[in-house]
C-alpha cells in the first residue's frame, strides 16, 4: 500500500520518575496554504470562547488556563535531534473540589509537502474529467466497486424510514455478508458476469432452504439497487449542471472581454497609439483568452485551483507509478511519525484525533496505515502495539470529503478476484482494527457535516463488509441559513453544537465506547446510546440549492430559444433566471446579516 517503514519501533520503557499524566489531541488541518499551528490555535480558541460564553450565561462548565506552547524531543528515538511542538492547556473544572486536567494539542502539518508541484491548467483538466464518473459506475457490473455499493446499503440502513415493508434489521447484515461472498471465487465461477440480476439469483440460492428470508433479502436487494441507481443519476445531473455552469461562466467572461476589446479599439486615437507603441491588440478570441487567464490569476482562481483542488488531486493519487503519489506517501509518513510520537509517551493516557476537510482523509488513512504496521509485528492484536492504538477513543471529523474521494478517485475495478481481496484486506475498514476490536466497536467516529458545505457529507464508504454494529456517527449541522459553500466549510469552528461536542469528548471522555456498561449478562452493549447523530434536519436550504442548480439550465434554455428565434420562450427563461438569481442574492444577504447559526 506504499507505507513507509522509516519510523523506528517504539521503546516504551520509561526512564526516571514518571511524569504527570495528560491527554492529547492530534489535529489534522485541511487543504490549502495553511500555516503551522494556525488551525490548531483556532480550534483551542473556539473551545475557549465557548467555555467563556457558557460561563457568562450562567452555565459554567469550567475554564482553560495556562495555554502555552511547548517543545519536546521526538519519540521513540531518544537520540534524534528532531523536536515536536505542541500547545498545552489545563482545564479547570467548575466542581467542588475543583479538578484540573492537562491536554496537549499536536498538529499533523502536511501543507508544505503539497506546495509547488501543481499547475492551474493541469488541475483544471483533471477537474473536467470527473463528470463522467457516475456513468462509469452505473455501467460497471454490480460485483465491481464494492465499497461504493456497500456505502449505498449503509445509507439505506441509516434512513430507517425508507426501509422496505417486511424487511428486518438483520436482513441488512445478511445481505452485506452475501455481497462480500458474491465477489468470492466460487460465486464468480457460477455467476461470471457479476450483474445485479445474478446477485439476486445468488441471494435466492443461498437462502433456498429459507424462502421467507430469501424473499425479504431479495426485496431489500432491489430497494438497494434502486436507491443506488437514483443516487448515481442525481450525481450525474448535479455534475453535468456544474460543468454547464462553468462553461457558461467561461463563455460569458470571454464574450464580455471581446465586447470590451471591440469597444476600446473603436477609438481611432487609441488604436493609433497602440500601433506607435508597437503593442498590437486585436479583438479576437485568442486575446480574450489571454486576458481571461490573467484576470483569473488576479482574482485568485488559479490559486484556488492549485492550493485547494491541487491538494485533493495530489492526495487522491493512489497509483504508485504516478509521480504525485510521492507527495501522498510523504504526507502519510509524517502523519505516522507524529501519531507514533504521541501514542508512545507512557504519560499520555488518552488520544483524540480531530481533523477538518481533506485532513480527515489523511487522518483516516494514517490510522489504517499505522494499524497495518502494528499488524506486521503483532498480528494477534495490532491495536495493542508496538504503537499503542488502544489510547485512541474518538476520531472526530468536520467537513470530510472521504466519501467523495472514494467515489471519484479511490474506487477501482479489476479482473483479478485475488487482487481485490488483497487490497481490501490490507486496507481495512470501520469493521476492523483500530475502529473495531474483537468484533466490537472500539473507536467512536463522529463526523460533523453540513448540507451547505459541498465538500462534506455523511460518511458511508468506510462501512464494514460484515456488520452494522460499528459505523460512522454522522451529525448534520446547519452552519448558515444560506448554503454558502466556503463559509459553511469553515463554519464548524464557530458552531456551538460542534464545539460543545468536541469539548466534552476531549476533556470529559463523553461518548466513549470504553465507558459503556453492559445491560446484563450476554446482552449486547448499546453503542447507539452514545451516538450524537443524525443532528439537525435536512432540507432547510433545499430551495436555495434548487435555485442554484436550475439557473444554468434556464440560461441555456434562454440562449437556445433566442438562437431559434423563439422570443417568448427566451423572455420567460430570462425572467425565471432573474427570479432565481434575485432569490439567491436575497438569501445570501439575509444569511450574511444573520451570521452563523448556533454561534459560540
Amino acid at each position: 500500500m506504499g507505507d513507509s517503514d522509516s519510523a523506528q519501533l517504539p521503546d516504551t520503557k520509561p526512564a526516571g520518575p514518571a511524569p504527570a499524566s495528560y491527554s492529547s489531541v492530534v489535529y489534522f488541518h485541511g487543504m490549502g496554504s495553511q500555516r503551522r499551528y494556525e488551525e490548531t490555535s483556532r480550534l483551542i480558541d473556539s473551545i475557549d470562547r465557548y467555555l467563556v460564553r457558557q460561563h457568562r450565561s450562567g452555565n459554567s462548565l469550567g475554564i482553560l488556563r495556562d495555554i502555552k506552547a511547548r517543545v519536546e524531543p521526538l519519540r521513540p528515538d531518544s537520540k534524534s535531534k528532531d523536536i515536536v511542538g505542541y500547545i498545552r492547556t489545563v482545564f479547570l473544572a467548575d466542581t467542588q473540589p475543583k479538578t484540573t486536567h492537562a491536554v496537549r494539542f499536536y498538529e499533523a502539518y502536511w501543507a508544505p509537502v503539497m506546495a509547488g508541484n501543481k499547475s492551474p491548467w493541469g488541475v483544471a483538466k483533471w477537474l473536467f474529467k470527473q463528470p463522467k464518473r457516475p456513468f462509469s459506475t452505473l455501467l460497471a457490473p454490480w460485483r465491481e466497486r464494492q465499497r461504493l455499493r456497500r456505502a449505498s446499503l449503509v445509507a439505506l440502513f441509516e434512513r430507517g424510514r425508507a426501509r422496505p415493508a417486511g424487511v428486518e434489521e438483520r436482513d441488512y447484515v445478511d445481505l452485506m455478508g452475501l455481497y462480500d461472498e458474491f465477489e468470492g471465487l466460487d460465486a464468480q465461477r457460477h455467476f461470471p458476469k457479476g450483474t445485479f440480476d445474478e446477485f439476486v439469483a445468488f441471494v435466492a440460492e443461498q437462502f433456498k432452504s429459507r424462502p421467507e428470508t430469501a424473499e425479504r433479502c431479495t426485496t431489500l436487494a432491489r430497494a438497494w439497487f434502486a436507491a443506488y441507481r437514483r443516487e448515481e443519476l442525481r450525481n450525474a445531473g448535479a455534475l453535468a449542471i456544474i460543468a454547464l455552469a462553468l462553461v457558461l461562466l467561461a463563455g460569458g467572461v470571454l464574450f464580455g472581454i471581446l465586447v470590451v476589446l471591440q469597444s476600446v479599439l473603436a477609438f481611432p486615437a487609441l488604436a493609433d497609439l497602440l500601433t506607435k507603441l508597437d503593442t498590437p491588440l486585436k479583438a479576437d478570441w485568442k486575446t480574450a483568452v489571454a486576458i481571461a487567464a490573467s484576470l483569473a490569476s488576479l482574482v485568485g482562481i488559479a490559486k484556488f485551483l492549485t492550493d485547494y483542488l491541487g491538494d485533493v488531486e495530489a492526495w487522491a493519487t493512489y497509483e504508485e507509478t504516478d509521480i504525485k503519489h510521492m507527495a501522498r506517501n510523504k504526507v502519510l509518513d509524517q502523519s505516522l511519525e507524529l501519531l507514533t510520537h504521541v501514542l508512545c509517551d507512557p504519560a499520555c493516557e488518552r488520544v483524540t484525533v480531530v481533523a477538518h476537510s481533506l485532513g480527515t482523509s489523511v487522518a483516516h488513512d494514517a490510522l489504517l496505515a499505522l494499524t497495518r504496521r502494528n499488524r506486521a509485528y503483532k498480528p494477534e492484536d495490532p491495536i495493542a502495539g508496538p504503537v499503542p492504538l488502544s489510547k485512541i477513543e474518538h476520531f472526530v471529523t468536520m467537513g470530510s470529503p472521504i466519501d467523495k474521494i472514494e467515489y471519484f478517485f479511490e474506487s477501482y475495478s479489476s479482473s483479478s478476484h485475488r487482487y481485490k481481496r488483497v487490497i481490501e484486506a490490507l486496507r481495512g475498514d470501520i469493521g476492523s482494527p483500530p475502529f473495531t476490536r474483537n468484533r466490537h466497536p472500539y473507536i467512536h467516529w463522529i463526523n460533523f457535516w453540513d448540507q451547505g458545505d459541498a465538500i462534506s457529507g455523511a460518511l458511508h464508504s468506510p462501512a464494514s463488509t460484515a456488520a452494522f454494529s460499528q459505523r460512522v456517527d454522522n451529525v448534520h449541522v446547519a452552519n448558515f441559513r444560506f448554503p454558502n459553500p466556503g463559509a459553511s466549510h469553515a463554519g464548524y469552528f464557530d458552531n456551538r453544537i460542534v464545539m460543545d461536542a468536541l469539548f466534552r469528548v476531549i476533556y470529559h471522555r463523553t461518548g466513549s465506547f470504553r465507558t459503556l456498561q453492559q445491560p446484563g449478562p450476554g446482552k449486547p452493549y448499546d453503542y447507539d446510546s452514545v451516538h450524537l447523530g443524525p443532528g439537525e434536519p435536512l432540507g432547510t436550504r433545499s430551495g436555495y440549492i434548487l435555485c442554484a442548480l436550475t439557473t444554468p439550465l434556464l440560461v441555456t434554455a434562454g440562449l437556445v430559444a433566442w438562437l431559434l428565434d423563439m422570443r417568448l420562450v427566451g423572455w420567460i427563461a430570462l425572467g425565471l433566471t432573474a427570479a432565481a438569481v434575485i432569490s439567491l442574492l436575497i438569501g445570501s444577504i439575509v444569511s450574511k446579516l444573520e451570521g452563523q447559526r448556533n454561534p459560540l
